[in-house]
This record gives C-alpha cells, structure tokens and sequence, in this order.
C-alpha cells in the first residue's frame, strides 16, 4: 500500500505535468505546496524544477513556433532581473518561514484569479517600464514557487490572444525562466543528488500529467479546470500557514 508521501509525490508530479504541458504555467503555485507537505518547502523547488524541465521537453513540440516572439523579447530581461533578485531572498528566508510564506502565496494565487480582473484590466504592460515591471516581479515568484506564470498572466492576459497563442507564449517565457534559474538553484544546493533521485521517481507522474494536460486544454474548458486547481491551491495553502 502507498504511503501518504508516495501518494503527495504522486500528484505534485501529475498536477506538474498538466499545468506546465496543458496549461502553460502556474506549475509551482500547485505542485511546490503539496510536495511541501511531505519534503521541506526549498528542497520541494528543487525536485520540482527538473519535473517542470522535463514536462517542457515532453510538450515543446506540440507549442513550437505558436508563441508571439516580440512579447518574449519584451519581458525576459524583467525576469533574469527577477530571478536574480529572488535567489537572494531565497537564501535569506528561514525554511520554517519560508513554509508559511510558500502558503501564503498560494492563497494570494488564489485571490488573484478570485479578483484579479480589475487589476489586470490597470495594468500598462505593452509598455516598456510596463514589461520590466511585470518581468522582474515574474522572475521573483518564479524562483520563490515556481509561479511566475501567475504574474506573468498579468502581462499576457490583456493582449487578448488566441488560445493556443496565448498557452505557447506562457509556456516559452516558462522555458527560458526554468533555464535561468536552474543555475542559482544549483548554487543554493537546491538541485543535488537527493533531489534529482525524489524528481526520477516522479517522471511516470509527471509524463501522465502531461498527457492529460494537453488533452484537457483541448476538451475541459479552461474555468472548470481552474476551479478545481483553485480548490487544491487554497486547502494546501491553509494547510501549510497552520503547520
């Protein structure tokens, strides 16, 4: 029978994979608070990032050449700016605390998509102060949850893009965030031995998410699903503020 971490394991790999291939970001926002219920809540980033690497590998070919280029262009150097600025608060903030905060930044994910409509529709992001802004607050959460997809929806979302468009913008600002900051975790030894061992026995999870992910982005229309995923999201949140 499987044990309940087995079990956590188990779906932070499938809830990986179907966010990241199916639904182009958001991954950290989800997979880091369940993982951080079973493993410490740094440690949990760093089995995560090879998961998201790989699950990019998995659904590149399905996204390649849909993306909008010049939007890319626009926010990245915002992100290495943000990312840079995240892997020093990671390495100042107690793990006890950073398991808190981890929570709490899953229920503010929460109250965003809750509420975040008026705050987008605010936003200047096709500017270029606009773009750093948005680029540089993505590179932080990213690095902190693996959520700067969240952030990131504020600088995509008003565009107004097609579905597909949309996705395969998200998911290759995704891939060049993951690439960046897999150095710094590398350098915090976030990433080691132990960590890639816990993220190997999860690739069948996150390889089956995947393939759900890309099927349900075609056939679960996207508010149901994000229903369930804001759920999940605020039961694990709450969870872990009280831990």
């Amino acid at each position: 029978m499987m044990t309940i971490d087995e079990l956590l394991m188990i779906s932070a790999g499938l809830l990986t994979g179907m966010m990241r291939a199916g639904f182009g970001g958001g991954v950290g926002v989800v997979a880091a608070p369940v993982l951080a219920l079973t493993i410490p809540a740094k440690q949990a980033l760093g089995v995560i990032l090879p998961l998201t690497l790989s699950a990019d590998l998995i659904s590149v070919r399905y996204y390649w050449g849909r993306w909008e280029w010049h939007l890319v262009k626009a926010i990245i150097p915002g992100c290495v700016t943000g990312i840079a600025i995240g892997a020093i608060l990671l390495n100042l903030i107690p793990e006890e605390m950073f398991r808190r905060m981890i929570g709490g930044m899953a229920l503010s994910y929460a109250l965003l998509q809750a509420f975040g409509g008026s705050l987008q529709a605010r936003l200047q992001t096709t500017t270029s102060f606009g773009s750093l802004l948005i680029g540089i607050a993505t590179g932080i959460v990213s690095v902190l949850l693996h959520a700067g997809g969240v952030v990131m929806m504020l600088y995509l979302a008003p565009l107004r893009l097609a579905g597909r468009v949309f996705v395969a913008t998200a998911f290759l600002i995704g891939v060049i965030l993951n690439i960046f900051k897999s150095l710094p975790y590398v350098g915090l030894g976030l990433i080691n031995g132990n960590s890639l061992l816990i993220s190997l026995k999860m690739l069948p999870a996150l390889a089956v998410g995947a393939v759900l992910g890309i099927i349900l982005n075609h056939k679960l229309p996207r508010i149901w699903f994000h229903r369930l995923i804001l759920l999940i999201v605020v039961g694990v949140g709450i969870r872990l503020l009280l831990s």
